[in-house]
């Protein structure tokens, strides 16, 4: 997980999109999220989480949250995508990729209301809203090469995703 928060910094931001990323941390999580299990997927959004704060912190006093609260956020989208966790093992992709989408919104905005909380100043950024749907348009637009990459990547590995009836079994 900490690549993709490296790799984000050799992604620069689109002037014609007002200074948007793509947030490729986030989107490999999100991806991930849909592929592994609960218990995993808590697990990413730790590793995740610290690696985004870790990245994007600014230790300042009474500048934001603390250190960790990623980790939260990570955890509540990725129960989101877990949700619809079933659709994508039937092999529907349609509204996973909306609900990517909507996780990486959801992670945005709630970031931005818990450091605002935090500073105790509510006022909105001039181009917060385009930056956050162009953020959230290119996690879409990225997640499925991300899901071929995942599949990819478990066949070769000898642990592919299944698609189709889960298996029960013990632990991860």
């Amino acid at each position: 997980m900490g690549v993709g928060a490296l790799l984000s910094d050799f992604v620069p931001s689109l002037s014609i999109a007002f200074g948007a990323r793509l947030l490729l941390l986030p989107a490999i999580f999100f991806a991930c999220a849909l592929t592994v299990r609960f218990p995993l997927m808590l697990a990413f959004a730790f590793v995740a989480g610290l690696g985004w704060d870790a990245r994007h912190m600014v230790v300042e006093e009474g500048s934001g949250t603390g250190f960790g609260y990623s980790v939260f956020l990570f955890a509540l989208t990725g129960s989101l995508l877990q949700g619809v966790r079933p659709l994508f093992r039937r092999g529907r992709w349609e509204l996973p990729l909306f609900i990517v989408g909507a996780a990486t919104t959801i992670l945005l905005v709630a970031e931005w209301f818990l450091i605002s909380f935090a500073r105790g100043n509510f006022s909105w950024p001039g181009d917060f809203w385009y930056q956050v749907w162009t953020s959230t348009l290119l996690c879409m637009l990225i997640s499925p090469v991300l899901f071929y990459l995942i599949f990819k990547l478990g066949k070769l590995s000898g642990a592919p995703v299944h698609l189709g009836r889960e298996i029960e079994r013990e632990g991860f």
